[in-house]
This record gives C-alpha cells, sequence and structure tokens, in this order.
C-alpha cells in the first residue's frame, strides 16, 4: 500500500532507475516535475520514466490527489487501462483528497470518462457524463467531456464549440473563487488549466480546417 490507498508500488527496473537518478543528481530534478514533463534538458518523456517517478514522489506524498491522477493518465498512455482504473476508484474511495471535483482537471470520473473515451468506449463515457451532469450540472468537466467524446467521433467543429464551452466555464469558476476569497485555499493552477483546454481547441480548430468542416452550433448540445 502507498499510504492509505490500496495501490502497490511496481517493480523497479534497475536500470532504468539508475538512469533516472544519475539525471536528478546531475539536474535537481524532483520526482513530481519528472511525471509532469519527463526528464529535463533531454527528449525523454516516456511513460516508463515518468510512472517510475511517479510512485517514488507517491510514496513519500502518498495525499498528492493531482499526482495520482496524472498517474492514472500515464497508465492509459501505457495501455494499462486497469491500472488507471484502480486509481481512480481509490481516490474515489478516499473522498478525492487534495482535489476540487468541480475543476475539470481534477474530477475522478471525469478522468474516468476521458479513458473510456480514449479506449472507443463512448457509450460507458456518455454515461459518466450523464452522472456528472445531473450531480454538477454543466461544469467545465461536462464540456470538456462533450468536447473529448466529439473529438473520439472526428465531430471536429463540434468539438471546438465544447472546448470552448469548457474554457467560458473555467473562467467563470475561477471568478466565483475569487469573489469567494477562497483561491488561495484552493491551490489550482487556473492559468495552466486553461493553457491545457486551449491546446485542445487549437487541435480542434486545426483538424476544422483541415477537413474543411463549416462551424456549428453546439448550445443545445446534450446527452440524454
Amino acid at each position: 500500500m502507498i499510504g492509505r490507498f490500496n495501490i502497490d508500488s511496481p517493480p523497479i527496473d534497475d536500470s532504468l532507475s539508475q538512469m533516472v537518478e544519475s539525471h536528478r543528481a546531475k539536474t535537481g530534478q524532483d520526482y513530481g516535475a519528472i511525471l509532469l514533463f519527463g526528464l529535463w534538458g533531454t527528449v525523454d518523456c516516456s511513460a516508463e520514466v515518468r510512472l517510475y517517478a511517479a510512485y517514488r514522489h507517491l510514496e513519500s506524498n502518498p495525499e498528492d490527489g493531482p499526482a495520482w491522477l496524472e498517474t492514472a493518465r500515464v497508465h492509459q498512455e501505457q495501455g494499462e487501462t486497469e491500472q488507471a482504473f484502480a486509481i481512480l476508484d481509490e481516490l474515489e474511495r478516499l473522498g478525492t483528497p487534495g482535489l476540487y471535483p468541480n475543476l475539470f482537471s481534477e474530477d475522478p470520473e471525469a478522468h474516468r470518462a476521458a479513458i473510456l473515451a480514449d479506449s472507443g468506449r463512448l457509450d460507458a463515457a456518455l454515461e459518466i457524463l450523464d452522472r456528472l451532469r445531473a450531480e454538477h450540472g454543466e461544469t467545465p468537466a461536462y464540456h470538456y467531456l462533450v468536447g473529448t467524446i466529439l473529438q473520439e467521433q472526428e465531430n471536429w467543429t463540434g468539438a471546438v464549440a465544447a472546448y470552448e464551452e469548457a474554457a467560458a466555464a473555467l473562467d467563470d469558476f475561477r471568478r466565483e473563487a475569487e469573489e469567494e476569497d477562497v483561491i488561495e485555499e484552493m491551490s489550482v493552477d487556473f492559468p495552466a488549466a486553461r493553457e491545457f483546454i486551449d491546446a485542445r481547441i487549437g487541435e480542434a480548430k486545426r483538424e476544422v480546417r483541415f477537413s474543411g468542416d463549416r462551424p456549428m452550433d453546439l448550445s443545445g448540445f446534450r446527452v440524454e
């Protein structure tokens, strides 16, 4: 177990460990940064390197909810869906420690739906989307997931509209936090979250130009 999580660290590959630890000794880069960005000054941002760093970080910081979510995402990149879902199950069981579930990037269920969509299991992702909307309303998570699913369906103009709705909802969420004077307590990197959504908007817009699709209005889009 790692802290309160019924998750075990995977076996350590000695050659990988030596390479990462040698890099850390030379650069001072911490495990959390390697999880997010790979190895500074190199082109190595492989899932294997990031997972090694993830579990070393989590062993010392077991309540770091965002790091657990990123670890689940990297497992999914590796095709390890079972491990990704095991982490999400534990986050939900423990009450999402350190997370703010109304923020799109830190909702375990949003990550679960995104993983399902990435795996082509769109019906299951849509079921989660319905539940998120019923429980929380049309949060950034809701609109972001709509965009993810539409993108998987190659509905690029729809994805652009949905991601733009997610960006607007995220801005509203930030304004409300500032008005209630709770933004400092949240320790959420809103600019990074917005940058992430903007990157998805740009990606979808490039596909629109490539495919020749015309813009469309998704204001009435609903998942029934």
